[in-house]
């Protein structure tokens, strides 16, 4: 994206209304300050950066040209990629999510529900961990013994599933979205890891 600070300045703040003095005054700087910020003759620093964006209602990533959703919030929803998907982010997984389930819905509600269980279920085990830790309380009706059932039967039982027949076929010559690929990529690496860590075990166990 080669939008630069300079014009996104000048487009919020003639979104707004406001000469350049009116602007600068509610920024806290000078009208020449501001000039040179607008015409890119200077770099503004991240005070500047951060009051422009909570008084334009944008996010930072937006002032900066990273994304063209105003708010991050908004970029979260889009279904379109963004620069950040490129990056492990929470929002990228998120996104990631949200881009399997559209896609799923679009091939029968029957496999989103699956990837939704295995989500809530997922959450869940993660929850019962941090109860374990001490991070949250346990609510009345949690059931931690169902822990390792959980990831020993019936995570299990929705991967049998998932593994069923689609109800459509993938586009030829089609490609994964960044943000789909980036978790991909991160979860290969981080199951290799774990594959390295068992047979360096089991070398020193014997047991191979």
């Amino acid at each position: 994206m080669s939008v630069s600070v300079s014009a996104r300045l000048v487009s919020l703040r003639k979104d707004k209304n406001l000469s350049q003095k009116e602007a600068a005054s509610a920024l806290g700087v000078s009208q020449a300050l501001l000039s040179h910020y607008e015409k890119g003759i200077r770099e503004c620093g991240l005070d500047f950066l951060c009051r422009a964006a909570s008084f334009y209602d944008v996010s930072t990533d937006y002032l900066l040209g990273l994304t063209d959703a105003r708010m991050m919030s908004d970029a979260l929803f889009n279904l379109e990629e963004i620069p950040q998907d490129t990056e492990l982010r929470t929002s990228t997984i998120f996104r990631a999510y949200l881009f399997l389930i559209d896609r799923l819905n679009n091939q029968g509600k029957r496999n989103a529900d699956r990837i939704r269980m295995i989500l809530i279920l997922t959450l869940y085990k993660i929850y019962i961990g941090a109860v374990k830790l001490g991070f949250y309380p346990e609510k009345k009706d949690t059931l931690p013994q169902l822990a390792s059932f959980l990831s020993a039967s019936t995570i299990d039982h929705i991967f049998t599933l998932l593994n069923a027949p689609a109800e459509a076929k993938p586009k030829k010559g089609e490609e994964l979205p960044v943000c789909v690929d980036t978790v991909v990529n991160e979860a290969v690496s981080l199951l290799k890891n774990q594959l390295n860590m068992l047979s360096v075990a089991a070398d020193k166990s014997g047991l191979k």
